[in-house]
């Protein structure tokens, strides 16, 4: 019987890099009010690999593309705010070092969670509509994926 993971009680956290290159383990902060993370897909590029004696066209794979810009959906409350204002702050002094800010998605269920590297970028604004909860658009520039690894401590 498979045990399936949920997304109930599901985190996003981020943290920066201390030595740059290397994925932190420790010390990530949980992004809150998030409504919806960017999925990964790691699409491949398929490359012509055919040649003129060949009868049908013969393919390679390319690079797999996590994609650039991301965007997640964040509930508009004054502390998603403050907290995205603080890691992009942190991200780009980080960033003039060459340290990585790395995200992480924690399933409560799970032994490993999903990591990447991203430049985190201002917040805008995603508009008003009637009888709603707010949502606040927030970008990231997607730089990297660490893939699924062991939870962070």
């Amino acid at each position: 019987m498979a045990l399936e993971i949920t997304t109930v009680g599901a985190t996003v956290k981020y943290c920066i890099e201390t030595t740059a290159g290397t994925r932190p383990t420790t010390g990530y902060t949980e992004i809150p009010d998030v409504n919806e993370a960017p999925d990964f897909p790691m699409d491949v590029e398929v490359l012509d690999a055919s040649n003129i004696t060949d009868r049908i066209t013969r393919y390679v794979a390319g690079r797999q593309d996590p994609g650039g810009d991301k965007e997640f959906t964040l509930n508009h409350t004054e502390a998603v705010i403050t907290a995205w204002e603080t890691m992009v702050t942190a991200s780009t002094a980080a960033y003039a070092e060459g340290k990585q800010t790395w995200f992480e998605y924690v399933y409560p269920e799970s032994t490993k969670s999903f990591f990447f590297t991203a430049i985190p970028l201002e917040l805008g604004n995603g508009g008003i509509a009637q009888n709603e909860v707010d949502t606040i658009p927030a970008h990231v520039i997607c730089t990297g994926i660490g893939g699924w690894e062991a939870k962070s401590t």
